[in-house]
């Protein structure tokens, strides 16, 4: 019910439902008493009348010259003006009409005057018959009821205009309002529609009326200039949001890039350092064993120490080349595919049974730009990291080269060895290219050759990435620029690295 009451329909219908009922007494007591009046007064203007004419014809006639002809007077009097009753006084003489019985008070009654006098339902009339000769009262007695009755059915009649009238006025408001509504209601309907996420529904309505129009016109301007804005900051925060993940990943790389960096600095200085101590170990050395007797009992040992000292020296030249940028060479165009199918002829032998390797080497992919030798290491390091990854279990080693790559906006030649061994858990990946990082146990790994080869990589201006799934193996992606094939390409084989 509070909620009927508070639309506009029923705000105006009860507004309409207040205002008829404060006007209706009003109304009713200002018809009333206008009816009433005017009919009261056609009444006793008719009785007076009448009344009059009779007596006139009285003091003119001979009528009151016999009893008889005033009895017969009186009669047609009753009969023509619709008494109740008619008497004429003459010379303290009461002669009433045979036509009806004439009251005892007529006398004492006299006239009315006024029609509300009386409460017997008669209205008396008393006027004064003057002659020459003779003087008199004419006595007349109307009937109030027909009056009466005709302002009662007056009275019913103005009632049941007023009920008319009342249900009338509230219709029209109802009406009324719901003129006024229906085009709010589409409004907000349309208005309901755009807050549920249908921006491009328009605010309008089908109404003519100016203020209704105007609104709706406003409406739309507001919708317009809310839904551009929307868009806008919608635009904005995508942007933002694409412009802080690439801050992310930038921000990875450089903190990946500062520590290499740190490392490199530290293993250049170490290199350094181990460099100072081993070149006159192994100098010393070789001139020792140049002294000694090929049957001297000490002469196997010179051969061990300077054995051992060759291979840190070897650990120092990777720690070297770890260090500095991998610009010791000119780079040269050479044939990736040419360069991994060696490298991996290389690599057989090291490959344990319970492995297999395969190649999907594609001879004709485009050449790049580099060393030759670096990127035989990269190729190594890669393989021995996925065939450690299957060493207990044994698996599938799949080493591709794909052809020219034209979807990017540079064309690239993609390198991809694929393992089936244990997998990289999440954090592992994120540190997989960090100096010194390793799962393996003390003693089999350094943890530089997949750092060593990333900086390879990046230094020819490639990309290298990692996919792996826990369990399912793991997948290195190379990708380097590709050159034109209208240089001379190095397909000569490729050393060995140490």
């Amino acid at each position: 019910m509070r909620r009927a009451l508070n639309t506009l329909t029923g705000r105006l219908a009860l507004l309409q439902l207040l205002i008829y009922a404060a006007l209706l007494p009003l109304l009713f007591s200002g018809l009333d008493t206008v009816v009433r009046t005017n009919t009261i007064d056609a009444f006793v203007r008719h009785a007076r009348a009448y009344s009059g004419a009779l007596a006139r014809e009285l003091e003119l006639g001979g009528v009151l010259e016999s009893p008889s002809r005033t009895i017969i007077f009186l009669d047609g009097s009753v009969e023509g003006g619709r008494c109740v009753y008619a008497a004429m006084e003459l010379n303290g003489r009461l002669i009433g009409s045979s036509a009806s019985d004439t009251p005892a008070w007529v006398r004492a009654r006299g006239d009315d005057l006024r029609f509300g006098k009386s409460h017997d339902g008669i209205y008396a009339v008393a006027m004064q018959v003057r002659r020459e000769d003779k003087t008199g009262t004419l006595y007349l007695g109307f009937d109030k009821r027909p009056t009466l009755e005709q302002l009662q059915s007056a009275r019913d009649q103005i009632i049941e205009a007023l009920a008319i009238y009342g249900v009338g006025s509230i219709l029209v408001a109802v009406l009324l309002a719901r003129l006024i509504s229906r085009p709010l209601t589409q409004l907000q309907a349309a208005s309901r529609r755009v807050a549920r996420g249908e921006p491009l529904v328009q605010l309008g309505t089908d109404s003519n009326m100016i203020e209704i129009v105007e609104l709706s016109h406003d409406l739309e301007n507001m919708r317009t200039e809310l839904v551009g804005t929307a868009q806008r900051l919608r635009e904005e925060m995508q942007q933002r949001q694409v412009e802080q993940a690439e801050r992310a990943v930038l921000e990875s790389h450089l903190r990946h890039e500062q520590r290499l960096a740190t490392v490199s600095t530290l293993a250049g200085g170490l290199a350094h350092e181990f460099n100072n101590i081993l070149v006159p170990l192994i100098l010393y050395a070789e001139e020792a064993l140049e002294e000694l007797d090929t049957e001297h009992p000490a002469r196997s040992n010179l051969e061990r120490v300077l054995k051992a000292a060759n291979r840190a020296a070897d650990v120092v030249s990777r720690l070297l080349a770890f260090s500095r940028p991998m610009t010791s060479r000119e780079p040269e165009p050479v044939s990736l595919a040419c360069i991994v199918d060696e490298a991996l002829d290389l690599f057989q032998a090291l490959i344990p049974p319970n492995i297999e390797l395969i190649r999907e080497i594609d001879s004709m992919s485009a050449v790049v730009l580099g060393d030759a030798t670096l990127l035989n290491q990269v190729v190594l390091n890669l393989c021995a990291n996925a065939v450690q990854a299957m060493r207990e279990r044994g698996g599938m080693l799949i080493v591709r080269v794909l052809g020219r790559l034209a979807d990017s906006a540079v064309p690239t030649v993609e390198l991809s060895v694929k393992d089936t061994g244990h997998g990289m858990s999440r954090e592992i990946i994120e540190r997989i290219f960090e100096p010194y990082f390793t799962t393996r146990d003390v003693g089999e790994g350094s943890g530089l050759g997949l750092s060593i080869a990333h900086s390879i990589v990046i230094s020819m201006g490639g990309s290298i990435r990692v996919s792996s799934v826990s369990g399912e193996g793991a997948e290195f992606v190379v990708q380097l620029p590709a050159l034109k094939q209208d240089l001379p390409v190095r397909e000569a084989a490729l050393a060995t690295p140490s």
